[in-house]
């Protein structure tokens, strides 16, 4: 195993939880730099673990220190704060060697969606108008140049974090206490479609293989994560995806999102976080050229035209996420899902990770707490 890779987290997110298990079946040296309580050490299939400092300036600091001291082949950064961090801080010489793009020319779209967007426009990628609301001063422009329904995202956030839908000019105003001035939030058009997820890989500005959904569920609103999908061929966005990935020179998965609006036959692209999810790991169950593939085809350097198109292995394929929809279950009392999990209804426990009795454990545990304080709080009437 010649072939060395780096994750790194620094806010010890559990979307990174199973990528291990997928690098390593590649046949990847997996070395991992996190805290004690990061979830990236909650399963068996890395190598080797760097312990990392809790204080953010001296975690950055090591990491520069590590990555500069041992020949990585890869760095992947597994959180969205830590991409952010990193751009702050790194240096002109250093930016390929740890960045999850290699065009430092287009850093303003790591974690700045005010960025991602003034990024599409330049590159001629169909992404929704808008407005950069600032303070008061910025009203004009969004009441002039932009068509209702519009969307408010803050500049550096995930999760769905503040994030609400203004039908008219009069509603944004109405609302406009609950958005924060003096700080960059992005006012965005708000396009009535379908709205597409992608997981993609690129190698070196290579598309290497992405696979296309629907969400069936989200944990709690539909600007929070996801816990369920249904997964169908979408050959149309393959040459977005090229001409996106090719301009960033992305070197790392893409958690994408597109709406498509029918009536104008467009795709709109919206967002392109370049890490890692936790869907990822389950694409060995969707398609014949899935991401475990994709990454053997990077470590044999069999890069430029290795992508043979999306395909998968049948026509709709299910797929949930065990620990985070037996959540949402509790959450929201949805009896019928816990049930699918519980009778392996649509083969549903072919996708809880018994391979990897560490993260079982781990799973096991934190569900066990989410039960007891569930009843907790119906016992004593306290909410979340």
């Amino acid at each position: 195993m010649n072939f060395k890779v780096l994750l790194a987290c620094y806010s010890g997110w559990d979307t990174s939880v199973e990528i291990p298990y997928m690098l390593k079946k590649a046949k990847c040296r997996v070395e991992v730099y996190c805290s004690a309580k990061s979830w990236l050490i909650s399963n068996s299939f890395y190598d080797k673990w760097h312990e990392s400092p809790s204080a953010l300036d001296k975690y950055i600091t090591n990491l520069i220190e590590l990555v500069n001291n041992n020949d990585f082949d890869w760095v992947i950064l597994v959180d969205d704060p830590l991409i952010r961090y990193m751009n702050e801080s790194i240096n002109v010489e250093m930016f390929p060697r740890i960045m999850p793009i290699l065009n430092i020319k287009n850093r303003k779209i790591l974690s700045s969606k005010k960025g991602f967007s003034e990024f599409c426009f330049e590159n001629g990628i169909n992404t929704p108008g808008f407005v950069i609301y600032n303070n008061s001063k910025d009203l004009y422009f969004i009441k002039h140049n932009l068509t209702f329904p519009v969307i408010n995202k803050l500049d550096f956030s995930w999760g769905g974090t503040d994030m609400f839908i203004s039908n008219t000019y009069e509603e944004f105003i109405s609302n406009l206490h609950k958005i924060p001035e003096n700080q960059d939030v992005l006012i965005q058009e708000y396009i009535n479609g379908e709205e597409i997820h992608v997981e993609a890989l690129f190698y070196r500005g290579e598309l290497m293989a992405y696979f296309t959904a629907n969400i069936l569920q989200f944990s709690t609103t539909k600007f929070s994560y996801t816990t369920k999908k249904l997964y169908f061929n979408n050959t149309d966005l393959e040459p977005v995806l090229r001409k996106t990935g090719a301009a960033l020179k992305m070197n790392s998965f893409g958690n994408i999102c597109f709406l498509h609006d029918k009536e104008r036959k467009k795709y709109f692209l919206i967002e392109v976080d370049p890490r890692p999810n936790s869907w990822m790991p389950y694409s060995r169950f969707i398609g014949e050229n899935h991401f475990i593939r994709a990454v053997e085809n990077i470590v044999s350097g069999n890069i430029e035209g290795s992508f043979q198109g999306m395909k998968l292995k049948q026509e709709k394929i299910e797929v949930g996420l065990f620990y985070k929809d037996i959540r949402r279950t509790l959450w929201q009392k949805d009896i019928k899902s816990l049930m699918q999990w519980i009778f392996n209804i649509k083969g549903y426990w072919k996708y809880i990770p018994l391979y990897d009795k560490v993260l079982m454990k781990r799973i096991s545990r934190e569900v066990w707490d989410e039960v007891f304080m569930f009843y907790i709080r119906k016992l004593t009437g306290r909410r979340k």
